[in-house]
């Protein structure tokens, strides 16, 4: 009789892990949005986590340099998603892209003693401006980019245009309001996080996306399965909580995960030394 039920108890189990499904999806660095370092891998990794689960999908998680988890994306080899894109006409053309996930803006950071004050484009020509490589900031300011009207200065890090403002080497720096305000709360000492705020005024407002490739057939029943999730954790209430939570600071970076990175950078620069 026991050994029955064993078997019986096994053949369960071996038919659960057959009926289970999984999502590989890659994603990279922006808190409190998406990070390895941060809760539940950030805001929205949690809501695509829930969302899949509550249709019976597992997400197993990949981070990577952002060029590197598009392109893994694109391949569609080992992976079947990426978390989480603007939608651009580009990637729209290229990827299945989902239901909005979260929004999105940018304000300009900068000094509290310096005054500043835009209400167009061209109130920032001749404003010494810091960017961070590979991030689209709205069509218009892009463009003046392109137009070589803007002095714009380009880093591979977001913390670093913190560390410039302070240093007085850029005048303004323009960041999604909720990234800006945890980076500089984990990167920055209190005494400089002080000196720092953004203007009031919003721009480059979009949407944050899960995007997939064409060309496997099953990344339409993904996405469908998705957006679904999505909805059901709308009604659920959970999805409004979650977004209360970011802005308590929930998701932000593990602070000791900074730390580390400001060792090894002053590590690195007294060895060149």
């Amino acid at each position: 009789m026991r050994i029955l039920l064993y078997t019986l108890l096994g053949m369960i189990i071996f038919a659960t892990d057959i009926l289970a499904e999984t999502i590989r999806i890659t994603n990279g660095e922006w808190e409190p949005f998406l990070s390895n370092y941060s809760y539940q891998y950030g805001l929205n990794s949690h809501i695509v986590t829930e969302a899949f689960k509550l249709e019976g999908i597992d997400v197993v998680w990949g981070f990577f340099p952002w060029q590197r988890a598009n392109e893994n994306a694109r391949k569609a080899e080992n992976w079947d998603a990426s978390c989480c894109w603007w939608p651009n006409n580009a990637r729209r053309k290229e990827f299945l892209v989902s239901d909005a996930i979260t929004q999105t803006s940018f304000v300009f950071y900068h000094l509290k003693s310096v005054e500043f004050h835009w209400d167009s484009i061209q109130d920032l020509e001749g404003i010494k401006i810091g960017a961070t490589s590979q991030y689209h900031y709205g069509t218009e300011f892009m463009d003046a980019i392109a137009a070589k009207r803007l002095d714009v200065e380009f880093t591979i890090k977001d913390e670093f245009n913190y560390k410039k403002l302070l240093a007085r080497r850029i005048q303004i720096f323009p960041n999604d309001p909720a990234v800006g305000n945890a980076q500089i709360r984990n990167f920055l000492s209190a005494d400089e996080a002080k000196l720092l705020t953004h203007s009031p005024k919003t721009f480059g407002v979009s949407t944050l996306h899960l995007i997939m490739n064409k060309n496997n057939k099953r990344n339409n029943y993904f996405l469908d399965k998705f957006n679904s999730g999505l909805k059901k954790l709308k009604i659920s209430g959970r999805y409004q909580q979650m977004l209360k939570d970011m802005k308590a600071g929930k998701y932000d970076k593990k602070k000791v995960i900074y730390q580390q990175e400001k060792q090894t950078k002053q590590t690195k620069q007294n060895n060149d030394e």
